[in-house]
Protein backbone atom coordinates (compact mmCIF):
# COMPACT_ATOMS: atom_id res chain seq x y z
CA UNK A 1 0.00 0.00 0.00
CA UNK A 2 1.49 3.33 -1.08
CA UNK A 3 -0.42 5.65 1.29
CA UNK A 4 2.65 7.26 2.92
CA UNK A 5 4.27 7.85 -0.48
CA UNK A 6 1.10 9.41 -1.90
CA UNK A 7 0.55 11.69 1.11
CA UNK A 8 4.20 12.77 0.84
CA UNK A 9 3.80 13.51 -2.87
CA UNK A 10 0.58 15.46 -2.24
CA UNK A 11 2.22 17.62 0.44
CA UNK A 12 5.37 18.19 -1.64
CA UNK A 13 3.28 19.26 -4.66
CA UNK A 14 0.85 21.38 -2.63
CA UNK A 15 3.04 23.16 -0.08
CA UNK A 16 6.39 24.87 0.22
CA UNK A 17 7.93 22.78 3.00
CA UNK A 18 11.05 23.62 5.02
CA UNK A 19 12.70 20.30 3.96
CA UNK A 20 12.06 17.18 1.86
CA UNK A 21 9.81 14.57 3.49
CA UNK A 22 11.46 11.44 4.89
CA UNK A 23 9.92 8.33 6.39
CA UNK A 24 9.70 7.14 9.11
CA UNK A 25 12.09 9.35 11.15
CA UNK A 26 13.37 12.90 11.06
CA UNK A 27 16.73 13.27 9.31
CA UNK A 28 19.77 14.57 11.18
CA UNK A 29 19.71 17.75 9.05
CA UNK A 30 18.74 20.87 10.97
CA UNK A 31 15.48 21.13 8.97
CA UNK A 32 13.46 17.98 8.41
CA UNK A 33 9.92 16.71 7.84
CA UNK A 34 8.98 13.09 8.57
CA UNK A 35 5.82 11.04 8.10
CA UNK A 36 5.17 7.68 9.70
CA UNK A 37 2.35 5.24 10.13
CA UNK A 38 0.92 4.83 13.63
CA UNK A 39 -1.18 1.92 14.92
CA UNK A 40 -4.49 1.67 13.07
CA UNK A 41 -7.40 -0.72 12.89
CA UNK A 42 -9.79 -2.15 10.34
CA UNK A 43 -13.10 -0.33 10.70
CA UNK A 44 -15.30 -2.63 8.58
CA UNK A 45 -15.03 -5.87 6.64
CA UNK A 46 -17.39 -6.64 3.77
CA UNK A 47 -18.69 -9.87 2.28
CA UNK A 48 -16.89 -9.10 -1.02
CA UNK A 49 -13.52 -9.14 0.88
CA UNK A 50 -13.31 -5.34 0.88
CA UNK A 51 -12.33 -3.36 3.97
CA UNK A 52 -12.52 0.13 5.37
CA UNK A 53 -9.37 1.11 7.25
CA UNK A 54 -8.76 3.95 9.65
CA UNK A 55 -5.15 4.64 8.59
CA UNK A 56 -3.43 6.78 11.22
CA UNK A 57 -0.20 8.65 10.60
CA UNK A 58 2.00 11.20 12.30
CA UNK A 59 3.87 14.10 10.75
CA UNK A 60 6.84 15.71 12.47
CA UNK A 61 8.57 18.96 11.52
CA UNK A 62 11.98 20.10 12.76
CA UNK A 63 13.65 23.46 12.19
CA UNK A 64 16.08 25.83 13.98
CA UNK A 65 13.42 28.54 13.61
CA UNK A 66 10.48 27.95 15.93
CA UNK A 67 8.34 30.14 13.67
CA UNK A 68 9.25 28.14 10.54
CA UNK A 69 8.62 24.81 12.30
CA UNK A 70 5.24 25.97 13.62
CA UNK A 71 4.19 27.53 10.29
CA UNK A 72 5.16 24.34 8.42
CA UNK A 73 3.16 21.99 10.68
CA UNK A 74 0.19 24.39 10.57
CA UNK A 75 0.33 24.50 6.75
CA UNK A 76 0.37 20.67 6.68
CA UNK A 77 -2.60 20.60 9.05
CA UNK A 78 -4.57 23.01 6.83
CA UNK A 79 -3.73 20.98 3.71
CA UNK A 80 -4.78 17.60 5.13
CA UNK A 81 -7.61 18.26 7.61
CA UNK A 82 -10.96 17.82 5.87
CA UNK A 83 -9.37 16.82 2.57
CA UNK A 84 -12.07 16.04 -0.04
CA UNK A 85 -12.65 12.43 -1.12
CA UNK A 86 -10.23 11.31 -3.85
CA UNK A 87 -7.72 14.15 -3.32
CA UNK A 88 -4.98 11.60 -2.69
CA UNK A 89 -5.03 8.49 -4.85
CA UNK A 90 -3.01 5.30 -5.01
CA UNK A 91 -0.65 4.73 -7.92
CA UNK A 92 -0.93 0.97 -7.51
CA UNK A 93 -4.68 0.71 -6.80
CA UNK A 94 -4.11 -0.44 -3.21
CA UNK A 95 -6.48 2.09 -1.59
CA UNK A 96 -9.11 4.76 -2.15
CA UNK A 97 -9.01 7.64 0.37
CA UNK A 98 -12.48 8.78 1.37
CA UNK A 99 -11.47 11.30 4.06
CA UNK A 100 -8.59 12.69 6.07
CA UNK A 101 -8.88 14.46 9.41
CA UNK A 102 -6.51 15.72 12.06
CA UNK A 103 -7.00 13.81 15.33
CA UNK A 104 -4.24 15.53 17.34
CA UNK A 105 -3.78 19.15 16.38
CA UNK A 106 -0.33 20.63 15.73
CA UNK A 107 1.68 20.92 18.92
CA UNK A 108 5.20 21.43 20.18
CA UNK A 109 7.21 18.31 21.06
CA UNK A 110 10.63 19.59 22.13
CA UNK A 111 13.63 21.75 21.46
CA UNK A 112 16.54 19.32 21.09
CA UNK A 113 20.23 19.64 22.08
CA UNK A 114 20.97 21.38 18.75
CA UNK A 115 18.34 24.07 19.46
CA UNK A 116 16.05 22.64 16.74
CA UNK A 117 12.32 22.90 17.41
CA UNK A 118 10.10 19.88 16.76
CA UNK A 119 6.34 20.00 16.18
CA UNK A 120 3.91 17.21 15.36
CA UNK A 121 0.31 16.45 14.37
CA UNK A 122 -1.55 13.15 14.01
CA UNK A 123 -4.08 12.37 11.28
CA UNK A 124 -6.57 9.66 10.40
CA UNK A 125 -7.38 8.80 6.78
CA UNK A 126 -10.32 6.56 5.97
CA UNK A 127 -9.29 4.16 3.22
CA UNK A 128 -11.29 1.66 1.22
CA UNK A 129 -9.48 -1.47 0.06
CA UNK A 130 -10.15 -4.53 -1.99
CA UNK A 131 -13.41 -6.16 -2.74
CA UNK A 132 -14.20 -8.50 -5.61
Amino acid sequence: MDVIAQISTFLTNTLSLNAPISSPVLKSDSSSVAIRETPSSIANRYIDSGKTLGFQFQILVKDPSVIKARNTINAIYKALDGLPKGSITSDDGSFYMTSCECTTSPNWVETNDHNEHIYTAIFNADLEQGGN
